[in-house]
C-alpha cells in the first residue's frame, strides 16, 4: 500500500512541476523581426515594436494630419529603433541631445523638423484625430467625427450609444475607439500633446 501512496504523490509532484514548466515556457512560432514577439494571427501584438511606433509616427508626420514631412520615414524609423519615441506626443518632448542621435540629419535638416513640429500645433481637430490613428478612423471619417463631436475632447467623452449613431461606425468599431480612449499609452500621449499646445477641447 505504501508504494501505491509513493507512486501517487509522485505523479501529483511530477503534474505540479509541468504545469509551472508549460506556464513559463516561452510561446512558439513566427516572431517579428524587430521586437521578437511571437506573431498572432501573422501580426505583431507587441504595441511597443518599433515598427508599430513607426507606423503611427509616420501617420501623425504626414502630409493629412500634423504635417511635418522633414520628418521621413526613415528619421521616424530611427526614432522609433532607439526607443526615444513611444507615441507622437513624446515628439514635443525631444531634447536636442536626443535629435542629435539621428545619423545623417544635418542642422539645417533638423532645424527644419523642429521648425514643422512646432508649426504643427496648429493642426485642424480633424487632422490631428487622423494623426491619432484611432482604429478605422481615415480622414474622411476624422471630419465626420469633429463636425459631430465639435472636438477630440467632445469625442473622448461621448457615450459608445452616440458613437453608434454616426454613419461610418459599427459596433466594433465603436468599441475599438472607445477603448483607444481608455488605453494608458494613449491618455499619456493626448496629455502629453496637450501640455505642448494641442488645443483637444471645443474651438
Amino acid at each position: 500500500m505504501d508504494w501505491m501512496n509513493t507512486s501517487t504523490t509522485k505523479c501529483r509532484m511530477f503534474l505540479q512541476f509541468q504545469a509551472v514548466a508549460n506556464f513559463f515556457k516561452e510561446p512558439s512560432g513566427p516572431k517579428c523581426p524587430e521586437c521578437y514577439s511571437v506573431f498572432i494571427d501573422d501580426v505583431c501584438p507587441n504595441l511597443d515594436c518599433p515598427v508599430k511606433v513607426a507606423e503611427w509616427i509616420t501617420r501623425w508626420c504626414s502630409t493629412e494630419a500634423a504635417k511635418i514631412p522633414a520628418l521621413d520615414q526613415a528619421k521616424v524609423g530611427q526614432l522609433a529603433k532607439l526607443r526615444l519615441v513611444l507615441h507622437p506626443g513624446e515628439l514635443y518632448e525631444l531634447g536636442q541631445g536626443d535629435w542629435y542621435q539621428l545619423q545623417g540629419v544635418s542642422a539645417d535638416q533638423l532645424a527644419d523638423i523642429q521648425g514643422q513640429i512646432e508649426g504643427s500645433k496648429l493642426a485642424e481637430p480633424s487632422a490631428v484625430l487622423y494623426g491619432l490613428k484611432l482604429p478605422g478612423v481615415d480622414e474622411r471619417l476624422a471630419k465626420r467625427l469633429i463636425e459631430v463631436f465639435s472636438s477630440i475632447d467632445g469625442l473622448r467623452g461621448s457615450k459608445p450609444e452616440r458613437l453608434k449613431q454616426v454613419e461610418g461606425i459599427d459596433e466594433q468599431q465603436c468599441v475599438e475607439i472607445c477603448r483607444w480612449f481608455r488605453d494608458s499609452v494613449n491618455k499619456k500621449a493626448l496629455t502629453m500633446l496637450e501640455q505642448n499646445g494641442f488645443n483637444l477641447c471645443d474651438q
